[in-house]
């Protein structure tokens, strides 16, 4: 039973600091000219280590935001580093969000592994992401240690 519940101590966090991010990127486009959110590298996504962005000094990035909004709400309990993964749903046009490994976290549920995703273009439809009407809404997904991923999103 301890194991069990330590689990789904660890996975609460997990939840926190999703909705932590949440709060943090809101709080960027209330800071920021008309709620612009962080450009992206490239159009569709990109991908970073939590060390990469703490190292990043491109103002107005998704790594520059991780940097100087996020980085002390993040940390794993094992001290494993997470990594970002940035999809562009508003350049895709399924729904699901179905862009690059943002596919394998909407379709498969293979226990957490320390990343945090992050849909531009999106909400949250139960725990996936799917296509919204708006550029500035994002879902934050991360898988969980019990299974299952937890989604939350700008319009929660």
């Amino acid at each position: 039973a301890l194991p069990s519940l330590m689990a789904s101590q660890r996975d609460a966090g997990r939840r926190a600091m999703v909705m932590e991010f949440i709060s943090d990127l809101k709080t960027y486009q209330t800071n920021n000219s008309r709620g612009a959110l962080p450009a992206l590298s490239s159009s569709g996504g990109e991908s970073f280590s939590l060390s990469q962005a703490r190292s990043s000094s491109s103002a107005g990035t998704w790594q520059a935001f991780i940097k100087d909004y996020v980085d002390a709400d993040f940390s794993e309990p094992n001290g494993n580093e997470i990594t970002f993964y940035i999809a562009n749903c508003g350049a895709s046009i399924s729904s699901p969000c179905n862009y690059g490994e943002l596919n394998e976290v909407n379709t498969t549920d293979t226990g957490v592994n320390y990343r945090l995703y992050v849909a531009i273009g999106a909400v949250c439809d139960g725990s996936q992401a799917v296509k919204s009407g708006s550029t500035r809404d994002v879902a934050a997904i991360y898988i969980l240690e019990r299974g299952g991923r937890y989604c939350y999103s700008t319009n929660n």
